[in-house]
């Protein structure tokens, strides 16, 4: 397991309030089952297509679009359609965990989906291998192929790795449905890029949006 994993076993045990002496067997625990990359394998994504056509520069925003709702859910199908759309202030990147602040850049601690928007840029063709983490429902696409899927209620968890092939350099959508019910929430998008073994966030230089996808 990894050290985003050792970090979350930490955090969900510190949330409980556990005494911290008590962390001590979570962390041999989770060093102890192996990597991250042991979970069961999901197969390669093919056929994600260019945006069409390519973004001009001066067409680009930074960030990632966002549009808000409140309200409870239960699925991600739940979110297809925004009820009282809130359109919310661009997401910098997909790097978001709290136990009780707000989700991503929304007005509220619990009860928000989201709808995310925007562009990723791949500077070469490869095999780029994501993970994504959620708490609670997602489901994400790039290029017009879902991704991952995790639809129903869960505590903070990991996909497993998710081999994304792309044929050719250059803009892609980006599109992630996601909602929080209650309590801790968390979205973090992670890659690993062609010939690297290091795996990191997906940095906010590669994202980007449209004036056109504000409020999708």
């Amino acid at each position: 397991m990894g050290s985003v994993q050792v970090m979350n076993r930490i955090f969900e045990m510190a949330w409980r309030r556990t005494r911290w002496w008590m962390l001590m067997p979570a962390v041999m625990t989770a060093l102890a089952e192996g990597p991250a990359w042991a979970l069961a394998p999901v197969d390669a994504v093919t056929g994600a297509t260019l945006w069409t056509p390519q973004p001009e520069a001066a067409e680009l925003h930074p960030g990632l679009a966002v549009t808000y709702s409140y309200g409870r859910q239960v699925h991600v199908d739940d979110i297809e359609v925004l009820r009282n759309p809130v359109i919310g202030e661009p997401l910098e990147n997909i790097a978001h965990r709290t136990i009780d602040g707000n989700v991503l850049t929304s007005t509220q601690a619990m009860l928000v989906a989201a709808h995310i928007r925007g562009l990723i840029r791949f500077e070469k063709a490869g095999t780029y291998v994501f993970r994504i983490e959620s708490n609670d429902g997602v489901r994400a696409k790039i290029g017009g192929r879902q991704i991952w899927v995790d639809p129903e209620i869960h505590p903070n968890r990991w996909s497993a790795p998710i081999p994304v092939v792309i044929e050719a350099p250059g803009w892609y959508e980006l599109w992630i449905n996601y909602y929080q019910k209650k309590g801790t929430s968390a979205l973090q998008l992670v890659w690993t890029v062609p010939e690297s073994s290091e795996e990191t966030h997906v940095p906010p230089a590669v994202f980007s949006h449209l004036e056109a996808q504000i409020g999708q």
